[in-house]
């Protein structure tokens, strides 16, 4: 950890936004977070509350624990993005999440470039950060820190950091063994951004390094800006990681500035059998293959697909976008991790391949062989709305729509998704002035709008390895767009999982406002389309609006808001969740790392696509969100808030 031998630093003309080094560390004689006892946990706590009051100069600072914590810090933790949160399932499986959030905090110095996350992951994660891209004043500030800690911790209870002579520092997670060290940097790489992420992907591996998207859904790269780490933790040293990423950014700038200039992008490899971006690829359409090896062994494709449906299906292609049944259970075949684990290519696939989708469609959204889908869009028919002292920040609803005769996306050709996309420009030019607005094709887009989009949340991006193995990612970003009303209120994705995401949003409870809004834009939608080709929207008697993804099918809608619930919170967030399941909805976290829950905001939804209109559904979520209210306040009664 001797800052003194690295050579250099980042050059000063890299466009480096910011810099930030982590590493984790265990105490030895304490469980680490898995298997760590509630004794062990609270007098690491106790220790690292005597350790932080120890430190001095640049490195001084507050600790924050996360049990009792005001409202007021809470929030200031989360606008720094310094809180860690509650709800990562692998994590609570992991047994890492018990007593939360007991013997649990955050401590940072009075420049909040020191932090330090006790009992998350580990039962130490320090970190240093600042803007701009001194690496090594970073590393420096990072190295002290770590010496002040052990230091102190030594000091109050004799006990050193875990330091195994074969494997390093000790991490509850083997991937992390050796240094523990990621160190990072967002940097801008216009360059390499239009040569393509496959070659800056390559690129970073030959470099040792690791990309990464600073923003956006799925982790994906919304612009031009990247994370760029060290890939290694073990079998090299802290300062030979830091090196690494030091000499490979200044590498990646150089070689960016002349692909600006005009340089040729380096050739792709003859024989990849996969592209870089994280190794996956879109599964080909092929015929009469051999029977798969399903990887997702527990998902709904496995038990569905047995060896004789696949000998009756496999030859069939699909008329639509000749799409094939080894591409629908592509993810399941790629991965280990799926719970469906398949996508249709168009309509015609939950036709041809019904012996797999009827049952597994059934069985997913639990209804009958014999149902029927009905939709009613009829505002009218919602009583009452979410009561006015209700703390509800914003509302939001969306669907899915897919036009008849075009593939949905993981099976639509190159030509069918532009096809989908010019009746999109058409659509938009007729709307009311409350739904008037502009389109934003992704292809071509300018760095200014690009940004704005961003900072609206609306912008969808690419890196999603699920959609890429699905298919829904091909000649990105060609033939996409994004539609929004000049009120920000009414917006339309066009080609992303589905050929339409139709979204209605405002800030306050007026759900029923928002949902009379979005009836209007898809009625608008749906008649201008009519009108420019004579097709309809995709709507099956059985299992109504078509999407790519059947666990979308029926309604394809989610209606939600975002509530403060603090008497649940103080309550229990798992009797939160049981509620929901009773009230028929679904919470999740607003913000923060793995989705959890950084605070009492909630993300409130109705929980069923099928079996079900829009009207009921949204009347649900009207009347599920008022009695969590009505309870949450005599929670808070209760419990003296």
């Amino acid at each position: 950890m001797d800052s003194t031998k690295i050579k250099g630093n980042v050059a000063s003309d890299v466009p480096v936004h910011s810099c930030r080094i982590r590493v984790g560390r265990s105490i030895d004689g304490f469980g680490l977070s898995p298997g760590i006892t509630k004794e062990q946990r609270k007098g690491v706590e106790a220790l690292m509350k005597k350790a932080f009051a120890n430190l001095k100069g640049d490195l001084q600072g507050t600790y924050y624990p996360l049990t009792g914590m005001e409202e007021k810090i809470r929030q200031k933790l989360v606008d720094d993005h310094f809180l860690f949160v509650s709800g990562d399932r692998n994590l609570q499986v992991a047994g890492m999440e018990r007593d939360w959030p007991e013997g649990r905090g955050i401590f940072h110095n009075t420049a909040k470039t020191f932090l330090t996350w006790v009992n998350e992951e580990d039962q130490l994660r320090i970190i240093s950060m600042q803007q701009g891209g001194d690496v090594k004043a970073v590393f420096e500030r990072l190295a002290k820190g770590i010496k002040a800690v052990q230091e102190s911790v030594k000091k109050e209870s004799g006990k050193d950091f875990c330091l195994d002579k074969k494997y390093g520092y000790v991490h509850s997670c083997p991937t992390n063994l050796g240094t523990g060290m990621r160190a990072s940097v967002h940097v801008d790489l216009p360059g390499w951004t239009k040569v393509g992420l496959d070659a800056l992907q390559r690129r970073c591996e030959e470099l040792h390094l690791q990309p990464r998207g600073t923003r956006g859904e799925s982790g994906g790269q919304t612009g031009h800006t990247y994370d760029i780490s060290n890939k290694h933790r073990l079998g090299y040293s802290e300062i030979e990681l830091v090196q690494k990423m030091i000499d490979g950014v200044n590498t990646l700038w150089k070689e960016d500035q002349a692909f600006m200039a005009g340089g040729a992008a380096p050739a792709a490899p003859a024989a990849a059998a996969k592209p870089a971006t994280g190794g996956y690829k879109a599964m080909e359409a092929q015929t009469n293959g051999p029977f798969p090896n399903i990887q997702s062994t527990h998902s709904l494709a496995a038990k569905y697909v047995t060896k004789d449906i696949w000998e009756k299906l496999k030859g069939i292609k699909t008329k639509t976008s000749g799409f094939t049944l080894i591409q629908a259970i592509a993810c399941a075949v790629e991965f280990d991790n799926q719970h469906c684990g398949i996508y249709a290519g168009d309509w015609d696939s939950y036709k041809d391949f019904a012996p797999v989708f009827d049952p597994l469609i059934q069985e997913y959204h639990g209804i009958s062989a014999s149902s029927k889908h009905s939709s009613d869009m009829e505002v009218s028919k919602i009583r009452g709305n979410i009561a006015e002292d209700v703390p509800v920040h914003s509302c939001r609803i969306r669907v899915g729509r897919s036009i008849d005769g075009f593939g949905l996306s993981p099976g639509i050709t190159k030509s069918q998704r532009v096809g989908v996309e010019k009746l999109m420009v058409e659509a938009v030019k007729s709307f009311p002035k409350d739904l008037a607005g502009s389109y934003y094709p992704l292809t071509g887009m300018n760095e200014t709008v690009r940004q704005q989009l961003v900072d609206d949340h609306f912008l969808f991006v690419s890196g999603d390895r699920n959609l890429t193995v699905a298919g829904m990612e091909r000649d990105w970003p060609e033939g996409r767009g994004i539609f929004h009303n000049e009120k920000k209120t009414f917006l339309i994705w066009v080609n992303e999982e589905d050929q339409l995401r139709i979204i209605s949003m405002e800030n306050g409870g007026n759900v029923k406002g928002v949902f009379e809004r979005l009836c209007n834009g898809i009625k608008m939608v749906g008649e201008s389309v009519k009108k420019e080709c004579g097709k309809d929207f995709c709507l099956d008697k059985k299992y109504g609006y078509v999407h790519s993804c059947p666990t979308n099918l029926g309604t394809g809608m989610r209606a939600s808001v975002h509530i403060d619930l603090p008497g649940w919170t103080k309550h229990s967030v798992d009797k939160l969740k049981a509620r929901c399941e009773e009230l028929h909805l679904q919470p999740r976290g607003t913000r923060g790392e793995s989705g959890g829950q950084t605070g009492h905001t909630y993300d409130i939804s109705n929980k069923h696509r099928l079996g079900y209109s829009e009207v009921q559904l949204v009347q649900k979520m009207i009347d599920g969100v008022n009695t969590l209210w009505k309870e949450d306040q005599e929670f808070q009664k209760k419990l003296n808030m």
